[in-house]
């Protein structure tokens, strides 16, 4: 079925689609410009005339600018790379993304929430996305991959993912907010071995050990938990 609304502002018709395929085009039209601009400065105008339709076309797929913003969201690369990833390399590779990463790679969270224009509701939709592809692709490759690695630390797979892809979105942070020396090319090698040791712990699941008290480890009671003379 073709699109009998695709036309420009002025009511001349362009080229011809189906429903879907204007739907897809201006998805495409409209994730190429938020990769490169920030939200508030793009305009449905402006990314209908990539497409060749009109503005109030846009609003009747997407209702909004931020339905559009949300819909064009799309982070399967980096949910892919992460499948193809071997788990025991997982936190180096994560790390090392980070600290390397262009700062204005559209796969990167922190790229992501900086372009959205400071409204809370977009930010909290980038995160749902984020969470349905990236963090839920690596559930996934836990539960495939390492599943009994963290049953001391008592985190299934979902919490060990979030607690994993929560330092590598605070890494890539800090290293656009602190320009030190360990973020240069060839200097950071060390670091990255550090962080990616964390990273892996919080993956394996052994990040956090729960350490019993000392009292308890010895058999006694502890100062504060012995019983008082009630108050007469």
């Amino acid at each position: 079925m073709t699109d009998q609304t695709d036309l420009t502002a002025t009511g001349v018709p362009t080229i011809r689609r189906t429903a879907e395929e204007t739907r897809q085009a201006i998805l495409d039209a409209a994730r190429e410009v938020f990769n490169t601009r920030s939200y508030n400065e793009i305009t449905l105008k402006e990314i209908a005339a990539e497409v060749g339709v009109s503005a109030p076309l846009i609003i009747k797929y997407f209702r909004t600018k931020e339905g559009l913003f949300v819909e064009q969201l799309d982070f399967t690369i980096t949910a892919d790379r992460l499948a193809l990833l071997p788990f025991s390399e997982l936190g180096v590779k994560l790390a090392r993304r980070a600290v390397e990463s262009p700062d204005d790679n559209p796969g990167s969270l922190v790229h992501r929430i900086a372009d959205a224009g400071g409204s809370r509701a977009i930010v909290e939709r980038i995160g749902e996305a984020y969470r349905d592809r990236v963090v839920a692709a690596l559930t996934e490759k836990i539960e495939a991959e390492a599943p009994n690695l963290g049953q001391d630390a008592e985190l299934d797979a979902e919490a060990r993912a979030e607690a994993a892809m929560s330092m590598v979105a605070g890494l890539s942070l800090m290293r656009r907010l602190v320009a030190k020396e360990y973020f240069r090319p060839g200097a950071h090698d060390g670091f990255i071995s550090y962080y990616g040791a964390l990273i892996q712990g919080a993956l394996d699941g052994t990040a956090v050990q729960q350490t019993a008290p000392e009292s308890q480890a010895t058999g006694s009671q502890a100062p504060h938990s012995q019983p008082t003379e009630p108050v007469r």
